[in-house]
This record gives C-alpha cells, sequence and structure tokens, in this order.
C-alpha cells in the first residue's frame, strides 16, 4: 500500500555528489598517493558534475567511506553509499545553504525507495540506546563496534546522534538518509578504472535497470540549469543507442526511456517565484519541469539521398586532399594511412540513421564513427 502523498515526503531518494576534495576524500595522503587511489575515471579535483557524468558514464555509484575531520563516519569496516529521502526543494535549499561549505551540491542522481531497499538499501540509525560504546576496531578507514552495541551487518546504518545538551551537539537527521553496502559479488558491481587497473568495482548497478537481476526501473538525474540538462540528455542517448558502455557494462534502454532529467533552478522558481507547492517533489513536478531523457529522431524521408550526398562529397574531399599531398609532397606511395569521420551529435537524426542502417559505429564515449562504404581514391 502506497503512503498518502505529502509535500514533505516521496517515495524516491537522491544520492547527491559534490566537488572532489582531496584533503576530505584523502585524508593524510600525499599528491602521488591522492593521484594514485582517485584512478584515471575522474581528476582528484573534479567537478560535482563531472562526478554525476561518471556516474552516468559508468553506470552505477561507488560506495565511499565519508571521510569527516580525517576519519570515516562509515562503521563496520566498509564503506557505503549515502542516500536521502529530502523532497526535491528541500534537498535545493539545503544544496544552496552548504554550498560554501563545499560538503553538498546540486546535482544527483534519484532512484525509488522500494527499487533502493530491494537492493539492500536501508534507513540510517540515528544514535544508540547506550554509551557504553566499545570498539573491535577503531581506525581512519575502519571503526567497528563491539557486535553487542549493534550487529556488524548492521552498523554501516549508523550515524552519530545527540541532539541533547550534554555533550556535543550531533544533529543530521534533517538529512533523512538511507546508506547501502555491496552484499553480493557478482550484481552489485560496474566495471571502471582505478589505481589496481580495468576491471569490476562494488558498485550500485543503477543503469543495469533490470537486467542481469537488478531491481531498478527509472531514474531521474538532477541538474542546475537547463544547459547541463542538455548535455546529460545528449550523454543518456549516446548510451541508450549503444546499449553498454565503454567497458562492456549493458544498459537498460527501457529504464532510460522511463527516466528524467530535472533542472533543479526550475524546481526553485516553481516553488518561490510561481508558489507551485506541488514541485517540492518529484511526483509533483509537471511535464515542463522534465526533459526526456533520450532523443530519438526518426529519419527523414530522403535520408539515404543525403547519406548518398555526404559520402560523394566525402569522395571529393578525399581525392582533393591527396592530390594536394602529391602537389606538395610528389606521389609517394610507400605507406598508408586512414582517417575517421567522427561526430558527437548523437541526436542528429542522420546520424542515428547511420548507426541503425550499421553505417556508424559507437557511440563510444559520445563520439560516432562513420564509415565510408567503399575505399576512397588512390
Amino acid at each position: 500500500m502506497k503512503p498518502p502523498f505529502r509535500h514533505d515526503h516521496t517515495a524516491w531518494v537522491t544520492h547527491f555528489v559534490r566537488d572532489r576534495n582531496p584533503e576530505q576524500d584523502f585524508p593524510g595522503e600525499d599528491e602521488d598517493t591522492v593521484e594514485r587511489y582517485a584512478g584515471s575515471e575522474l581528476e582528484w579535483d573534479a567537478t560535482a558534475f563531472e562526478v554525476l557524468k561518471a556516474i552516468i558514464r559508468l553506470g552505477g555509484i561507488m560506495p565511499g567511506h565519508s571521510f569527516r575531520n580525517g576519519r570515516t563516519t562509515i562503521y563496520g569496516g566498509r564503506p557505503a553509499m549515502c542516500a536521502t529521502e529530502m523532497p526535491l526543494y528541500a534537498f535545493a535549499s539545503y544544496a544552496r545553504s552548504r554550498a560554501e561549505k563545499g560538503t553538498v551540491s546540486a546535482y544527483g542522481i534519484s532512484f525509488l525507495k522500494s527499487e533502493f531497499f530491494e537492493s539492500g538499501g536501508r534507513a540510517a540509525i540515528y544514535g544508540l540506546t547506550t554509551d557504553n560504546v566499545t570498539y573491535l576496531e577503531n581506525k581512519s578507514l575502519s571503526r567497528i563496534f563491539d557486535d553487542c552495541v549493534l550487529p556488524r551487518h548492521e552498523q554501516f546504518r549508523y550515524v552519530a546522534h545527540n541532539p541533547s545538551k550534554s555533550g556535543p551537539y550531533i544533529d543530521w537527521s534533517h538529512e533523512r538518509e538511507w546508506r547501502w553496502i555491496p552484499k553480493n559479488d557478482k550484481l552489485d558491481e560496474v566495471w571502471a578504472e582505478g589505481f589496481d587497473g580495468i576491471g569490476p568495482k562494488p558498485a550500485l548497478p543503477l543503469f543495469k535497470g533490470r537486467l542481469e537481476g537488478r531491481p531498478f526501473s527509472r531514474v531521474c538525474v538532477i541538474v542546475w540549469t537547463t544547459e547541463e540538462a542538455q548535455e546529460v540528455r545528449e550523454l543518456l542517448t549516446a548510451l541508450y543507442l549503444a546499449g553498454s558502455n565503454n567497458y562492456g557494462t549493458p544498459f537498460d534502454r527501457k529504464l532510460i526511456e522511463r527516466s528524467h532529467i530535472i533542472v533543479l533552478e526550475n524546481v526553485v522558481a516553481a516553488v518561490e517565484a510561481g508558489n507551485d507547492i506541488n514541485a517540492q517533489t518529484i511526483e509533483g513536478l509537471t511535464e515542463a519541469q522534465l526533459l526526456e531523457p533520450v532523443k530519438l529522431a526518426p529519419p527523414p524521408d530522403n535520408a539515404e539521398e543525403i547519406v548518398k550526398e555526404a559520402f560523394e562529397a566525402a569522395a571529393i574531399a578525399a581525392s582533393a586532399a591527396r592530390d594536394a599531398h602529391f602537389a606538395k609532397y610528389g606521389d609517394q606511395r610507400g605507406g598508408f594511412g586512414f582517417a575517421h569521420a567522427v561526430t558527437t551529435d548523437v541526436t542528429n537524426p542522420i546520424v542515428q540513421y547511420l548507426l541503425a542502417t550499421n553505417r556508424a559505429s559507437g557511440p563510444f564515449d559520445n563520439e560516432v564513427w562513420i564509415n565510408y562504404p567503399s575505399p576512397l581514391p588512390t
């Protein structure tokens, strides 16, 4: 049974991302070590938007240690992935208020709470009923309670909490946090490049959708501006057309078709300027505030004629380039070379037509390689 609709309640949870900060993400490490552990998928100082695009490109979210003051805030000895069930407008307001500290940004990805729960996500446990806490291990990367305090398999859910006047004030309950740790080595992974090379890495595999036993049916990608939304749209369209990423990780086309891109500046404007209280949640957003994540364009009736003319023009250009080279350097035929015609305009109907008729390859990182149908003049 679904809960009643409330403006402070949502069926979605959001994993928000932030700018990478070496001092926070890799505390106590020198520059060489930071470069090594940051891996090559992202620069160590990548922006929040770049982090979000990497999540989409890789197809999932990798767990982390969530350092604070040089120590992990994730208990139980394993990194976790964190999400919040704050409604969209509350999330946007919270991001703006904490933007100067660099701990929260207005970029994230949302998924249904029910599907997150099915994948193993659980609501956070705020505080304990005892102050007599003993540790089996208490290091910067691994903090494990004695099982009498909290069973180890539930410790990843624990969040320090002390809203009373005694002791240091700690209250993060407004984040309404959920957490997840990998539990199935075969299901909970995506391929990526890290300091130990390319291979499967523990992750929540969102974009595999319902493939291979995963529970996700749709996602919402959250950005701040319309321009960023268009960039994400092109990325998702390319992954839709390819059906997988460069590592061969499959992408569920049905999930992408059902998903949306949300522009937070539109949400804020709808609530603050237009007084549209329904826009506070994903459920209440109007279609005008959602961009479809894929743009599949049917080819024009004369698509074949356009392609034929383009290939004929390519042959003429190749001949002209050959003649100019021979005129400058002489007729030296001892070697050979090749070139690709490449485009990144994956939403173009002719480009999609070339892909559909096997006269183009990809997309590979948003690039489509156009295949000339026969040898060029020599």
